[in-house]
């Protein structure tokens, strides 16, 4: 599976770009390269150089044992993320529940493949820190680009109020 992360990567950024019109790839640039690419080094490089909680299956392009295409692919990811949380701000609880649940099932699916080792480190706790992931994104964005749709609000949930 040596090319495992450059298909990973290849496939986000195909459905990143079939997916985000190219003003929102501007626009979001500076989101997706912060929130997807150094956030994304800090976590890895925290996780496999100092805290030991996950290793890698040695691939063709690594740096500091995290494979480069990795963080390549969560980059695109985070552009799509973005994208959607602008857009569709009236559904964020979806689009959160939705990201973290396939940041969830991804990481299985790498474990599963054995190109990813959870080595003290479990799914649960890939679940829990994907909602704070997200959720610092979310305010990220927000920060970023001023988008006031986004974040907690009476009305997150789209709930009509009855008792009135």
């Amino acid at each position: 599976m040596d090319y495992y992360w450059l298909i990973q990567s290849t496939a986000y950024w195909s459905l990143t770009l079939f997916i985000v019109p190219y003003k929102y790839i501007k626009r979001l640039f500076p989101f997706g390269f912060l929130g997807g690419f150094i956030y994304t080094w800090i976590v890895q490089y925290t996780a496999v150089q100092i805290l030991n909680l996950w290793r890698y299956t040695p691939t063709f392009l690594t740096i500091y044992d995290i494979p480069f295409f990795f963080v390549i692919s969560w980059f695109g990811v985070t552009l799509l993320y973005g994208y959607f949380l602008i857009n569709y701000s009236k559904y964020q609880v979806y689009v959160i529940t939705f990201f973290v649940s396939w940041t969830t099932f991804t990481n299985y699916f790498a474990n599963q493949a054995g190109v990813f080792a959870m080595t003290n480190w479990s799914l649960s706790l890939t679940l829990m820190f994907a909602v704070f992931s997200h959720i610092f994104l979310l305010y990220l964005l927000k920060l970023m680009n001023g988008v006031e749709d986004i974040g907690t609000k009476k009305d997150m949930l789209n709930l009509k109020d009855n008792d009135k």
